[in-house]
């Protein structure tokens, strides 16, 4: 069977998952360690955040954010609130990412405060 025939969505996976898998371990960074049951949670919260913060089915949420469990939790978040992902590249200058922001029609950006230095949030201000 298809995984799309068994779960439907992406959405309906990790919530099989989390039931399923519950307390076994989903994701490991560093110290940094979610079970199944807790990458669930976590992206039940980040969807509902989504929700309350207008964005409808078909919206495009991005992310700008290196690769961390906070990253794939805004980015399952993103598609289980029913948008379209638009993940922006972590060498991106500010410029950059605003071009994409505007082309996309981007709803809501999840955003890092610092990587390698960068500020993203200043430097999408300048």
């Amino acid at each position: 069977m298809r995984g799309d025939e068994e779960w439907g969505s992406i959405p309906e996976l990790v919530r099989a998952a989390a039931r399923r898998y519950g307390s076994a371990e989903a994701v490991a960074d560093g110290r940094t360690r979610l079970s199944y049951a807790e990458l669930g949670e976590r992206v039940e919260r980040a969807a509902a955040a989504c929700l309350a913060s207008g964005v409808e089915p078909g919206d495009r949420v991005a992310i700008w954010a290196p690769n961390t469990p906070d990253w794939i939790v805004s980015a399952l978040g993103a598609v289980t609130a029913g948008a379209v992902l638009v993940p922006l590249n972590t060498r991106f200058k500010g410029t950059e990412a605003a071009y994409v922001l505007r082309r996309s029609r981007a709803r809501l950006l999840f955003v890092t405060g610092t990587f390698l230095g960068t500020s993203y949030v200043a430097s999408l201000r300048r």
